[in-house]
């Protein structure tokens, strides 16, 4: 079998040999994930200076892995190739190729004619305007940093923070163009390298995106992208004799926000009071970090506490015009990613505020991710607020805060909570402390009180409860295993809405001769037409509806667990102590 190159290689072939020289290795992150990876991507370049981008998929990866080497040549055989990608594309070849455990990699100690270590394909700083949002092929260029920012994180998508650092780099024209780098490329960046190499420091950065910002043309980070210092290229000649060795030092350009405030710096930290919260100018705190130290107190319910979001932009997913697929504006049809989204309002002694938790930070408020919850536990119902979130009211912590630049109908910019710090102080330590107590006896006394745990171990989502007069007869609505995946799936695949889950429910179970207990969403509509959850009102009205002259077994409300009263006085006295808060 003869070797074929690189440029005759077509899509939907098999059974060729090339040889080639591995130029660029990398094990690229899925979008939004920590610890899952995309299988291992690489370069091939042959004699000819032609490239082909090759993938090992993950599930192979642990075998193939160690097969290649960066640098090195081979003769590769027992591989496939397929059509390569209509966007973000690393190299600009029709085909694409793929290795498995059956294909041969055979090491060349050396070939003539020799097989060049990199192939780039540069574009020129004029020509960058032309691939503004325009990624079918990724963008390589060439120049001397002049300048750099320091590492700092950076709010991304909907709570999700992110490394990111800001270089700017000059061609031979003396033509600038800055590059943001994200996540785990700016991390692997050597720092040090450019403290310790003399200028110029010629820098090589592949797969890029283009993008305009402030009608400047700039370049962003993507999966793919390498970063190359003083690479074996003949360009590198030519830059280095243009700028010689009268070049100035690296500048370092300072961060372009307030960096959020680490754990070790909370204490000596300000920390602002809900009242003095309110009073602040959105535009004069623009990008800067907030501490406040509060308690959630209630929950906004009409909102949700979750939504379906795109695994790679954490954006809300759409439904298509008579369809029931969900889209992202950016990316192709997908499995949507359940993500937090909760409304909620902080409240102290001073005063109460508006805020919204998203992603991440609160993942970390309520100790469980919403992938969980919802495809786990089965929480499908977007209204239907799980117990891991509710305990969280009355608990005092100290939250990081930032304005938002999406203005609600109150034309106040929206105060979103971006990391969340346990209180280390007692909870009463002072008079104004005991003053927002009573407050809140008054109020909402019953989430001051220390969360009460399900009566169950083992977490259960949350079912329609229907009580008679008979004790034994409390019991949840059948719900099978069967019946949960099924809900879970509708709803994260079709736009369904959790309304119409809960109605299919209550239909089956139209028949039973019992008094369903109302939602905590339904109370809310009945009484107040309130958006936010009140259980101290609901308990006092669920008890006072219980109380009968006859002395009948009854059943009183609390938060998260019901109780069997027998006893007329016992519930009255009950009653008594709960009209008194």
């Amino acid at each position: 079998m003869s070797f074929v190159h690189i440029r005759d290689l077509q899509p939907f072939q098999f059974n060729k040999k090339i040889k080639v020289r591995v130029c660029r290795i990398w094990r690229p992150k899925l979008i939004g994930y920590d610890d899952q990876f995309g299988g291992l991507q690489c370069i091939l370049v042959d004699q000819m200076a032609d490239a082909i981008q090759a993938t090992v998929k993950e599930i192979d990866y642990d075998l193939i892995g160690a097969k290649i080497k960066a640098g090195c040549i081979y003769e590769i055989t027992h591989f496939h190739s397929g059509r390569s990608k209509t966007s973000h594309k690393v190299v600009p070849h029709a085909a694409h190729l793929f290795f498995n455990t059956r294909t041969v990699f055979t090491e060349l100690s050396s070939v003539y004619p020799q097989i060049p270590r990199h192939r780039f394909y540069f574009l020129d700083y004029g020509q960058l305007c032309t691939r503004i949002d325009k990624n079918e092929i990724l963008t390589d260029v060439l120049g001397h940093i002049t300048a750099v920012q320091p590492l700092e994180e950076k709010m991304v998508g909907n709570g999700r923070l992110e490394t990111k650092c800001e270089i700017y780099i000059q061609n031979i024209r003396k033509e600038d163009v800055r590059i943001t780098l994200w996540g785990d490329t700016v991390r692997a960046f050597d720092f040090q390298a450019l403290e310790e190499l003399a200028p110029p420091i010629i820098t090589v950065f592949t797969s890029l995106k283009v993008k305009q910002f402030q009608g400047k043309t700039v370049l962003n980070s993507s999966v793919s992208t390498m970063i190359f210092i003083d690479p074996d290229i003949q360009e590198l000649d030519t830059y280095k004799m243009t700028f010689g060795a009268f070049v100035d030092a690296i500048k370092m350009v300072p961060p372009s926000s307030i960096q959020p405030i680490k754990p070790e710096e909370l204490e000596n930290a300000k920390k602002l009071s809900v009242q003095e919260l309110n009073v602040l100018d959105p535009d004069l705190c623009k990008d800067a970090f907030i501490l406040c130290r509060a308690a959630i107190t209630r929950f906004n319910t009409r909102s949700g506490w979750w939504y379906k979001a795109c695994p790679s932009c954490f954006k809300q997913l759409r439904s298509i015009a008579h369809n029931d697929e969900l889209l992202c504006p950016k990316h192709n049809n997908q499995i949507p990613l359940p993500w937090f989204k909760v409304g909620l309002v902080l409240e102290d002694s001073t005063d109460e505020t508006n805020a919204m938790i998203i992603g991440k930070a609160a993942e970390q408020l309520f100790g469980i991710s919403c992938n969980e919850l919802v495809i786990q536990q089965g929480y499908t119902d977007q209204q239907e607020f799980p117990h891991a979130i509710l305990q969280t009211r009355g608990q005092f912590k100290i939250f990081q805060l930032r304005f938002g630049s999406i203005k609600t109908d109150s034309n106040r910019n929206d105060l979103l909570i971006q990391a969340v710090f346990d209180e280390k102080v007692q909870l009463l330590e002072s008079g104004s402390e005991a003053n927002f107590v009573e407050h809140q006896k008054k109020n909402i006394a019953a989430q001051m009180l220390p969360p009460t745990p399900p009566l169950l171990s083992k977490k259960t989502p949350p079912v329609s409860l229907a009580v008679s007069s008979n004790p034994s007869s409390v019991e949840p609505i059948s719900n099978s295993k069967k019946k949960r995946k099924l809900q879970v799936k509708r709803a994260l695949l079709t736009s369904l809405t959790s309304k119409k889950l809960k109605s299919d429910v209550e239909a089956e179970n139209k028949s039973e001769k019992t008094v369903a207990v109302q939602t905590r969403e339904e109370n809310v509509s009945a009484s107040d037409n309130l958006p936010i959850i009140d259980l101290k009102k609901k308990t006092v009205q669920g008890s006072s509806e219980t109380t009968s002259p006859t002395p009948t077994s009854e059943f009183v409300l609390f938060p998260f667990q019901f109780i069997h009263l027998t006893d007329t006085r016992i519930t009255h006295k009950i009653n008594n102590l709960l009209m008194d808060f």
